[in-house]
């Protein structure tokens, strides 16, 4: 019998950056494999090449056929991919949205069958959507549409599963509901490739884990094996205490008074030579500088919020000079940038990879370049919903949300939300929020809000942007 799965090689480079080295790998019919690693390790890329979503070298063969030879519907009737941020069409019901699932397996323009109205039901059921059935899908709330993003998918009725972060916005009932769905599929005989964040639920319902850091495959096999308390330190650069309960890895954060220190030399090695002896842009490493000693004491605040908003430029320069100031304290760091597209490259994204960032781009662009208003809509109310879990995670002491007041002003995300998350983070947690017209209620909430006039801009002299200067 052929490999469920089968890759030679399989790498992914894109604009010179090496976002997944050569790997091999073999997933059995029937298995579940769950892909894990920290953020920026390779795990999406890696699902989004298996199913040929991003240019890719090496070979990729599903059930013993090459993927390249297969014709998109062959490959839709093969495969079935939930990804991490799918495009939501707006207008669609529930319904009329899981039966997207069903167009591999009929003729161009046929109406559906009654059987393919069975399997939605059916799915519609499993998933505890029946009652959403007549719902607009974009008036779901976050973890009722990643349950119909599941259940399209399951729709297709593929032998293969791929699926990035199935649980996401699920709340914990909703999550075991998912993953014991899951989990009958693939005794049933579906092969299963999941990436997810909460080691304990992926230890307990794979098959086998693969531990992916830098885009490098570091560890496979059962959860004993790979879920180490030295394996997540080297690669998570967390430290927990891993213990079996009854059979299952259970992986619990120790709770210190300090975070520890985040350290990514080993995934991203940065040039210490003294500075003399460096070509141009050197980066400088050196133990993080010590804790203000007067921190938490009287007078001086566990955290605060700043604001940068105005119309001159500077506000997201601004900002990320205190991530570099975080960086240099030892503090995990998430950056977020709303409505600017990760295809622009910016400085500050690619250095801040490398020193270590958790770096999201939630958009794909500015409005007036948009295509669909509304697509770009649906990717920053998604965004706003991982922003708020970071926040309230408490794994960063510093969280950059970059334009993030455009959201607010047009109207894209509910305010009272956003207010809450800042009003409600853990104590140590930072904020700095940029963009242009805070909202009044915004500015009531932060400790310093620095507003930046422009008094004259090269744009309207007709100087487009400069690399190294503007981006």
């Amino acid at each position: 019998m052929n490999p469920a799965i089968e890759t030679r090689g399989l790498h992914v480079d894109i604009d010179g950056t090496t976002l997944l080295e050569p790997t091999d790998l073999t997933v059995a019919p029937g298995e579940w494999l769950s892909v894990i690693g920290p953020n920026g390790a390779g795990k999406s890329t890696l699902l989004r090449a298996l199913v040929g979503a991003v240019e890719h070298g090496g070979e990729v063969e599903i059930e013993g056929r090459a993927l390249r030879s297969m014709r998109p519907t062959e490959r839709a009737r093969s495969l079935a991919w939930v990804p991490q941020t799918p495009v939501i069409p707006t207008g669609f019901r529930v319904v009329d949205y899981v039966l997207l699932g069903r167009t591999p397996h009929r003729s161009l323009l046929a109406a559906e069958s009654p059987e393919d109205l069975r399997i939605v039901e059916e799915v519609l059921t499993d998933l505890d959507l029946l009652g959403f059935a007549d719902r607009p899908i974009d008036s779901l709330s976050g973890g009722e549409r990643q349950r119909a993003i599941i259940a399209r998918a399951l729709a297709q009725q593929a032998p293969v599963l791929l699926l990035d972060e199935p649980t996401t916005a699920l709340d914990l009932g909703h999550q075991q509901e998912v993953l014991l769905l899951l989990d009958r599929l693939r005794r049933r005989g579906h092969t299963l490739v999941s990436t997810m964040h909460d080691l304990t639920l992926a230890g307990q319902f794979a098959d086998r884990l693969l531990l992916l850091a830098g885009g490098r495959v570091r560890a496979e096999g059962t959860a004993e094996d790979v879920l180490t308390e030295q394996n997540l330190a080297d690669h998570y650069h967390a430290d927990v205490t891993v213990t079996n309960d009854r059979g299952t890895v259970v992986v619990v954060p120790r709770i210190r008074s300090r975070p520890p220190t985040r350290q990514r030399a080993q995934d991203h090695p940065i040039d210490t030579r003294p500075l003399g002896s460096l070509p141009r842009n050197p980066l400088m490493t050196t133990q993080p500088l010590e804790e203000n000693p007067a921190a938490d004491k009287s007078g001086v605040a566990k955290s605060i919020v700043v604001v940068n908003t105005g119309d001159g430029k500077g506000k997201s320069s601004s900002a990320f000079g205190v991530m570099i100031r975080g960086l240099a304290r030892g503090w995990n760091v998430a950056v977020l940038q709303f409505i600017k597209s990760g295809e622009w490259h910016v400085g500050e994204e690619k250095i801040g990879k490398q020193l270590g960032v958790d770096w999201f781009n939630e958009g794909e662009g500015f409005t007036w370049d948009s295509e669909d208003i509304e697509h770009d809509k649906a990717l920053a109310q998604q965004g706003w919903e991982r922003a708020a879990s970071i926040i309230a995670a408490g794994e960063h002491q510093l969280v950059i949300l970059d334009e993030l007041t455009y959201l607010i002003n047009w109207g894209w995300i509910d305010a009272a939300p956003v207010y809450d998350a800042i009003r409600n983070r853990p104590e140590h947690v930072n904020l700095v929020i940029t963009g242009r017209d805070a909202p009044q209620a915004l500015i009531d909430l932060a400790d310093t809000v620095s507003e930046v006039r422009k008094v004259k801009h090269a744009f309207d002299q007709g100087i487009l942007a400069k690399k190294g200067i503007d981006y």
